[in-house]
């Protein structure tokens, strides 16, 4: 019998994984590390956990720990726990994903440092079995050899890889410690790769991500190539991978769960979620030099030549979407461009070797399902804090 603990509990990957455990039979119970002032709001967290999608919640398979992965006491208390004495199973889901620079430290805090604390404590278990850590496919950075190409399950981990964001290279560091100080028959490595949306028609636990497709809509310009691939998975199928890996007979130390030959291209993506109305022009797809006459525009500029060709564009920015709010908008997704530009796929190979989950559904075709769901967005609340 599998007694879990999971991090993350509350979270948009971990919320959906959380809710896959508690319907398996062999799994006996799940202590979910939330961050709490008491244990009674970690309850009712938990409870509106199972509620949004009307899942059963059993207080008795599911139990609330208020902890915090910040808290430099974190291995002490869990050590002095009584409850955790017989957990086997550990699945380290919580991060904080923010792309913003000035909050490198609290994301180094939460992401390396915490994860140093629970194995502090997770290393002295006497009956731990699985280490399971959920990363990030894109810790593989942007150096130019991963630039294009699809990145294989049995790439190096490379600690010198440039990196966009903070985020992505805090759980590279965080990988880095966990295969250091785990035992290698313990440790189950997962790396999903870009999470957006849930397969089904039903309210998304997180628009994280999701708010760029909000976004694409008000601007109606990509300045991406629209031949580069977007490794995007729906949370219900990485939930459903994660599941069924930890209950598989693995070969394997690391896995992707990835959409791999499945990524959908920029512009399949754009055909699938990019709506028309009337008075707003069509999704171009420009260049990053387009890009710059731009932003000299919208800074009070004359139009630069190569603005030529999208005058219904620029038209259409200033007077249905607005100078400021377009300013906001494009400077938020600076950093998700570059990721676009990566044109990355991950190859899931092992996933589907391993477990009989079936390949992803490609974003551009699950998404057309579940765009009315992402119509409460916000993009520009998105932006200003990414």
């Amino acid at each position: 019998m599998y007694k879990v603990l999971l991090t993350g509990a509350t979270g948009f990957l971990g919320g959906e994984l959380l809710v896959e455990l508690s319907k398996v039979s062999c799994v006996e119970k799940i202590v979910c590390l939330v961050r709490a002032p008491n244990e009674g709001d970690a309850g009712r967290r938990l409870e509106r956990v199972f509620a949004l999608h009307n899942d059963p919640y059993d207080s008795k398979k599911v139990l609330p720990l208020a902890a915090d992965l910040l808290d430099s006491r974190l291995s002490y208390d869990l050590l002095r726990d009584s409850r955790l004495r017989d957990i086997n199973v550990i699945i380290h889901a919580a991060a904080n994903t923010s792309f913003l620079a000035q909050k490198q430290t609290a994301i180094e805090a939460t992401n390396v440092f915490g994860t140093g604390r629970l194995l502090d404590w997770a290393l002295n278990l006497d009956k731990l079995a699985t280490f399971a850590y959920v990363g990030t496919a894109t810790m593989v950075g942007c150096s130019p050899d991963v630039v294009g190409r699809t990145i294989l399950e049995t790439d190096d981990l490379d600690c010198s890889a440039e990196h966009l964001v903070g985020y992505t290279r805090s759980k590279m560091l965080a990988e880095m410690e966990v295969r250091s100080r785990v035992p290698r028959e313990k440790l189950l490595v997962i790396r999903p790769s870009i999470l957006l949306g849930d397969s089904r028609c039903v309210v998304p636990r997180s628009y994280d991500i999701a708010w760029i497709i909000a976004a694409s809509q008000r601007l109606r310009m990509n300045f991406s190539s629209p031949d580069a691939a977007c490794d995007i998975l729906p949370v219900d199928y990485a939930a459903r991978a994660i599941v069924k890996l930890l209950l598989a007979e693995r070969h394997y130390l690391m896995y992707h769960v990835s959409a791999g030959q499945s990524a959908s291209t920029l512009g399949e993506l754009g055909k699938a979620t990019i709506s028309s109305w009337e008075g707003a022009p069509p999704l171009v797809f420009a260049t990053k030099p387009d890009l710059a006459a731009l932003k000299k525009w919208l800074r009070g500029g004359p139009p630069d030549a190569r603005l030529r060709p999208f005058r219904q564009h620029l038209e259409y920015l200033k007077e249905s979407v607005g100078l400021r709010e377009v300013r906001l908008l494009l400077s938020g997704l600076e950093a998700y461009w570059k990721f676009m530009d990566l044109n990355q796929r991950f190859d899931n190979a092992r996933l589907l070797a391993d477990t009989d989950i079936e390949a992803p559904e490609p974003a551009s075709q699950y998404l057309k399902r579940t765009l009315s769901f992402l119509e409460c967005v916000d993009p520009l609340a998105a932006a200003v804090n990414p």
